[in-house]
Formats: C-alpha cells, structure tokens, sequence
C-alpha cells in the first residue's frame, strides 16, 4: 500500500506559482517582520522565495515538504512528513505557514496540534485551505455534481460531469475538506484563537472569476479560506467522540453485553 509520503513524493500537488492565496500569505508574514519563519509543504519553495526576497537576511526561513528543497535555496529545508510529529523544539518558532495543505493530511488534529507546540506563545499559524460550502459548490451539489476540492478515486476526479469541472483531472490527494464552520471549530479545538479569516478566490476561468472574487468578500460562501490564529491560553477539554452505537439503551431494554435489563 502506497503511504501518504510515498503519494505526495511522486505526485505534484503543490502550488508552483504565487497565486493570490500565497500572495496574501507573503504580504501577512513579511508584515510581522518575523525571526523564524517555518512553511510545511513547501514544495518548492515559492512562498518562501518570496518571503527571502522581503524580509532580513537574519530571517530564519524553514520549509519542510516530504520532497527534497531545490539546490541552493535561499532557506533551509527540511525533508520529512508533516502529517507527523514535526521535528522542532517547542515554541520555537514566530510563525507557522500552511498554505493549501491542511486538506491534505489524513489527521488534521494532529497537525495542528503539532503546529500549536512549536509556535512561541506570541506565535501565529497563517492557514490556507478550500472551503467545502463555497459559493460554486452550492450550485453545483443540487445538480447531482460532485463537490468541488474532494475526490472520490485516487487517480482521476469522477463525478464532475464536465471537464471544465475537472472531470477526467489528476486528483491533488484531498483528504479532509473543511467548511468555514469547520475549520474555526477544528482550529478551537486544537488550541489556538482564531484572530482572522478572510475569503479568497479560487483558480475559475473568465468571466467566472469575477463572480469568485465578489464572493470571497464573504469568507462563509469564498472558494478558499485564509485564516489567522494564536496559540490560546489553553487547549480546551474536548469531550470523548461519541460513535453511532454509543447511544444510552432505552429504560427496560436489554444490554447485549450483560443480558441484563436496564432499569
């Protein structure tokens, strides 16, 4: 069986040009003129290209992607899986970049609770990611379409109908797919303060960009969601996940694992 590392090393997924959503990346970090700066599932390295362009030669800039960095990169990468445990001290670093990779990884709790630990108190998290209940899926979805940024094969998008869609597409390995309400509740539940979420426009040809651009003015129905968030005071109590055959039995019904009935 293939691992996620093993997809992501022989399947280009990453964003290879600054698009508007790593543009707005750039302009957020170079803004609080950062000491250590870390980009998980960097890629190649073009947010952080940017980023060395723009601030000091002091700057610390890490990139870590489960593909090796480019020669001679103007930053340090890191190779290994960011669906992981990241391999950095606690509270370390000032700010954490996770463009367009959240919906990549099979556990998103983990990551970002990982990503929480390595931050410095005063740290901020800069995510990307899709958003499910975006305007273009809530047209679509009536009309029997497969969603937009969620795949049902491993190899070719199915579902779309059209190939302006995607239809017949290599898939990018979207495993999780977040709507706006989602993603501030995950982002709760691991710790952090959501300070920020602003609505981007996705990739849609002319003259269906216009309408993407006036809908991300409102992240709720934006095709991509950017949010800013700090490490909270603490990580609040989750309580226990309930599953479908967890419900109390009625009054007077039998437990199937004692015999007995409740009274």
């Amino acid at each position: 069986m293939t691992s996620a590392a093993d997809y992501y090393r022989g399947n280009v997924t990453w964003v290879g040009s600054l698009d508007r959503r790593l543009s707005s990346l750039v302009e957020l970090t170079a803004a609080r003129r950062p000491s250590r700066v870390l980009d998980l599932g960097c890629g190649e390295g073009v947010l952080l290209d940017a980023l060395a362009a723009r601030l000091p030669a002091s700057t610390q800039l890490v990139g870590m992607d489960v593909v090796p960095p480019p020669a001679a990169a103007p930053w340090r990468g890191v190779t290994g899986n960011i669906a992981g445990h990241l391999p950095f001290a606690d509270d370390t670093v000032e700010v954490v970049i996770a463009g367009e990779v959240l919906e990549h990884v099979p556990h998103p709790d983990l990551m970002l609770s990982e990503i929480r630990r390595v931050l410095t108190p005063s740290g901020v998290l800069l995510l990307s990611t899709p958003n499910i209940v975006g305007w273009a899926n809530r047209v679509l979805v009536p009309l029997g379409i497969q969603p937009l940024f969620t795949e049902t094969s491993s190899e070719v998008h199915l579902g779309r109908r059209f190939r302006a869609l995607g239809q017949g597409n290599q898939v990018q390995g979207h495993l999780k797919v977040f709507s706006h309400r989602a993603l501030l509740e995950i982002m709760v539940r691991t710790g952090f303060t959501v300070q920020q979420v602003l609505g981007m426009p996705g990739e849609f040809p002319k003259p269906v960009d216009r309408v993407d651009r006036l809908c991300a003015r409102f992240p709720s129905i934006a095709s991509d969601l950017l949010v800013v968030a700090v490490p909270a005071d603490r990580v609040p109590d989750s309580p226990a996940p309930r599953r479908k055959d967890s419900r109390p039995p009625s009054a007077g019904t039998t437990n199937p694992r004692t015999a007995e009935p409740h009274v």
